[in-house]
């Protein structure tokens, strides 16, 4: 009897956390896309007023020139093209994008001069055509004399696809974050190794052991592709202390998880667009793909 209970309370302790990691996800999308709707919300309050203020002068005794009519609707047509396209670029956020609340302070503050939109239609996030899935953002772009960034944002605050010109595809906000704020040209390696002293001085091991992973990832996606032993670093070797697994999503062969861990220490789980943080980020990225 009292195995029994004890088993009862393991499934509903296991059950509870599921329910908070999904709740944190949620959060996490609710918080993103208030941020979008407030920005929104900003762009047409202003275009509504200039509405407002054009319908105002063609009723006064003294409308304006055609010139300053011409420079007026042309700002409106700006600002209304921005509005759709933030829109459509806000509407697909997921915990999975890159999350960095301070980009445009930060642009601002290291020189960053914005490109103007119209330049980046057509402009494909740099990534596999099978891996990119759907087009996802509002591609914005900037440049500091001959650098450039281009970002996919999916919220005022976070992006799903970050490019620029010295480095290319950038996969991690940490990445992002050092490009823009250095002061000069960095080369891959300082970059590169910048970046990792970022991401080790904040960051938080998984929150659960390989076996707990998988077996999320095997209930959602099936057996794996492959699993065998690794060694302290991931690497295949047959009498290695560690399991290594990698999935395909069932909708997207080319789309791959890899999981691996020692024992009930925390896993290590990466995806194609860098490590997955914890079991909310991993349940996100599953349901997502299937």
């Amino acid at each position: 009897m009292s195995r029994n209970r004890s088993a009862t309370h393991d499934a509903l302790r296991t059950e509870l956390e599921k329910e908070r990691e999904r709740v944190r996800s949620l959060e996490t999308v609710n918080r993103l896309q208030a941020d979008s709707l407030t920005s929104l919300s900003d762009l047409a309050g202003k275009l509504r007023c200039q509405v407002a203020d054009l319908h105002d002068d063609t009723l006064s005794s003294k409308p304006m020139s055609a010139k300053g009519l011409r420079n007026v609707t042309g700002r409106m047509s700006g600002l209304a093209d921005t509005l759709s396209r933030a829109a459509s670029g806000y509407s697909g956020v997921r915990t999975t994008d890159m999350i960095y609340p301070t980009v445009d302070d930060d642009l601002r503050a290291h020189r960053w001069t914005p490109r103007p939109d119209r330049r980046l239609d057509g402009a494909l996030p740099p990534v596999p055509i099978t891996e990119l899935l759907d087009r996802r953002g509002y591609a914005r772009g900037w440049h500091r004399g001959p650098q450039w960034i281009t970002l996919w944002f999916t919220s005022p605050s976070s992006f799903a696809f970050a490019d620029s010109s010295d480095h290319g595809r950038l996969n991690d906000a940490d990445t992002v974050r050092v490009l823009i704020t250095s002061h000069r040209p960095l080369t891959p390696d300082e970059l590169t190794d910048w970046a990792a002293a970022q991401q080790e001085s904040h960051a938080v091991p998984f929150d659960a052991p390989y076996g707990r992973a998988v077996q999320h990832v095997g209930l959602c996606w099936g057996g794996a592709l492959e699993s065998h032993r690794c060694d302290e670093h991931g690497h295949p070797a047959p009498d290695g202390p560690g399991c290594r697994s990698v999935w395909a999503c069932p909708s997207d062969p080319d789309f791959r998880l890899c999981v691996w861990g020692i024992g009930d220490a925390p896993a290590h789980v990466t995806y194609w667009a860098g490590p997955v943080v914890d079991m909310a980020h991993l349940v996100q990225i599953t349901g997502h793909c299937r």
